[in-house]
This record gives structure tokens, C-alpha cells and sequence, in this order.
């Protein structure tokens, strides 16, 4: 863990200590659970996988069933 400074209003501030207490929070905690509801969490590996694999499926042939050449990959 990092510690990080964060600058903000005193009334902010306030409402945020309050609302920590309120969930039974530390402000820490509060404030690090509030950025990564904004940002999302990174994906493990499994998910990152599963949600490539169930995207679009990429065509790799052309409309009669026929790959493209090497070649033709490059140009």
C-alpha cells in the first residue's frame, strides 16, 4: 500500500468523514473504495480471457471460405 495526499475542502471533507462513519468505514478506506468504483479494479487473468473470448468472433477468410496468403497479411 501507498500513501497518497489528497486535497479538498473542509466541507468536503466533513461529508466524507461523516459518510465513512455512516458505512463503518475509516476515511482510508472509504476514500480508496470510492476511487476504485470510479476507476474498476484490473481484471485477473481468467476474466480478461473470458471476455476477449466472448466477444465478435474475427473473420479470417473471405466471403468464398479462402485464407489470406502471407502476403496478402502484409500489405
Amino acid at each position: 500500500m501507498k500513501n497518497v495526499t489528497v486535497t479538498m475542502s473542509e466541507a468536503l471533507l466533513q461529508r466524507a468523514r461523516v459518510a465513512a462513519a455512516r458505512d463503518g468505514k475509516s476515511l482510508s478506506r472509504f476514500v480508496a473504495e470510492a476511487v476504485e468504483q470510479r476507476v474498476g479494479r484490473p481484471l485477473t487473468q481468467r476474466e480478461a480471457l473470458d471476455r476477449f473470448l466472448s466477444g465478435p468472433l474475427m473473420r479470417l477468410t473471405d466471403e468464398n471460405g479462402r485464407a489470406p496468403s502471407r502476403d496478402e497479411l502484409y500489405e
